[in-house]
């Protein structure tokens, strides 16, 4: 494929990186409006490129509406006209447009469920709309991207993109940790009052250690396979040196939850496939990131910041939220200890637990509702059962099951549980059939244990990445079954 073909492929995402520019050169909602219009027009025209342009938009978002608010809907208003495009096209097979398997239905139901209870419980309709929106509008992907006519050339542009978000991300993060969080950032962001437990971790442009953390992942694995995908040319070591400058960047967002994810998952996928040269091999990178970024960055940071006036500066910005019980090399020995369950059994994730429980006695068939108990919406709008169980903080979960069992009781927990483990059953089914069933097997796997410490299916970085994947996989899977080239 020459230039030309590849630049025609992505000029979407080529064209809205250059609106999103605009936007934040020209920070007027006017033009965040006029740029929304657009892309939503080319959602219509060319909906396969509009969805690799949220490879961009989504890990940026928090950078982007920090610059510019008004750029808040982009994302979901280019899924939705993407859906919009897919259910036009399918508008004379209806039997298509209403196909769902089971496990899609189920989480159908499990929406209705919550907004039910929620109604029942007293919550306003915006709020429940709100939490409606963080779990639906990447799902919508999923509808898409499997309706859609996937081919190797579109799979190859998804990962060359996600690549090249990553080494923006990378070298932003790096810069964040050597300049003490004092330079290419916004500046609210470099005038926060960060906690002395979270300081030393990089939060990079999605403004968030664990999310980035869970990015990084998902982007080191996508790069690997796009390594098999590209001749034996220079770009293979340049993604080598791009593996190992991820892998320490990684490693800094100190997110202890990922790095655990990331261990059960390659555990289930080297006992499914005993494929231990790639277990080698992500050692390897990981042990290099740690040698050849992790040290020197970090002692390169502490030079910095006892030689010179880098970020040493009063910072009079709000506070942020406290998160993570311990300091850079400590965040791991000092999990378990007595002060770390202490703290969470009063304001951390124990704490949250036990009340979540204690919500789902009074509410055991379908709970309280969204909106509720620890969710987004909940966390913007507040929640009517907060008083009553004297929570008097607008709490965040941090743990998607207790947050599913307060607000949907013994109902919604079922239908949540076909939703996982329906999932998982497909890629088990077709793990004959594709070789991207045990690696997403493996890596749902690990997504099983991010929802005890993360709200991680209301993540849209996550998911939109995961719902695209599955996509592609139903939509490459059903056309191979079909002997369809």
């Amino acid at each position: 494929m020459n230039f030309t073909s590849r630049l025609q492929d992505i000029t979407v995402p080529l064209i809205g990186t250059v609106l999103l520019v605009l936007t934040l050169l020209i920070p007027s909602a006017t033009v965040a409006y006029v740029v929304t219009l657009l892309l939503a027009l080319a959602a219509l025209v060319r909906p396969k490129q509009s969805i690799l342009f949220l490879i961009i938009y989504f890990p940026l978002r928090s950078f982007l509406i920090e610059v510019n608010p008004t750029l808040k809907l982009i994302g979901d208003i280019v899924i939705v006209f993407v859906f919009l495009r897919v259910v036009w096209d399918l508008r004379k097979d209806m039997k298509s447009v209403f196909h769902f398997e089971i496990y899609e239905w189920a989480f159908i139901g499990f929406l209705v469920v919550g907004s039910v209870s929620a109604f029942m419980t007293g919550v306003l309709p915006m709020a429940i709309v709100f939490q409606l929106r963080a779990f639906v509008i990447t799902f919508l992907l999923l509808y898409s991207v499997k309706r859609l006519d996937i081919t190797k050339r579109d799979i190859k542009n998804f990962l060359l993109l996600t690549f090249m978000v990553a080494v923006l991300l990378i070298i932003q993060g790096l810069v964040e940790k050597l300049s003490m969080r004092s330079a290419l950032m916004p500046e609210n962001w470099i005038n926060r009052q960060l906690s002395p437990n979270n300081s030393s971790r990089i939060y990079g442009l999605i403004n968030n250690p664990n999310v980035l953390a869970v990015h990084l992942t998902i982007a080191g694995i996508l790069s690997y396979y796009l390594k098999a995908l590209l001749p034996k040319n220079y770009m293979q070591w340049l993604i080598n040196i791009v593996l190992v400058l991820l892998a320490g960047t990684w490693i800094l967002t100190y997110s202890r939850g990922t790095w655990i994810a990331v261990a059960i998952g390659l555990a289930v996928y080297f006992l499914l496939t005993l494929n231990w040269k790639f277990i080698v091999k992500v050692a390897a990178v990981v042990a290099l990131g740690f040698v050849l970024i992790v040290v020197p960055i970090t002692y390169s940071a502490q030079w910095i910041s006892n030689n010179t006036d880098v970020g040493d500066f009063v910072r009079t910005g709000p506070a942020e939220d406290e998160g993570g019980f311990a300091v850079e090399k400590n965040r791991i020995t000092e999990t378990f200890n007595s002060g770390t369950l202490d703290k969470s059994k009063t304001t951390g994730r124990l704490f949250i637990v036990d009340k979540g429980f204690e919500v789902f006695k009074d509410y055991p068939i379908i709970g309280t509702g969204f909106a509720t108990f620890g969710d987004s919406a909940s966390k913007t709008y507040s929640s009517p059962i907060y008083k009553a169980y004297d929570i008097r903080f607008n709490i965040y979960s941090d743990n998607q099951y207790i947050q599913v069992i307060t607000q949907t009781g013994v109902v919604g927990v079922l239908l949540f549980a076909v939703f996982l483990l329906g999932m998982l059953i497909l890629f088990w089914k077709k793990r004959n059939d594709s070789p991207m069933a045990i690696p997403m097997l493996a890596a749902l796997i690990g997504v099983f244990w991010c929802g005890l410490i993360y709200n991680i299916w209301e993540d849209k970085t996550f998911t939109m990445y995961f719902y695209i994947l599955l996509g592609a996989f139903i939509a490459l899977t059903n056309r191979k079954a079909n002997h369809v080239e």
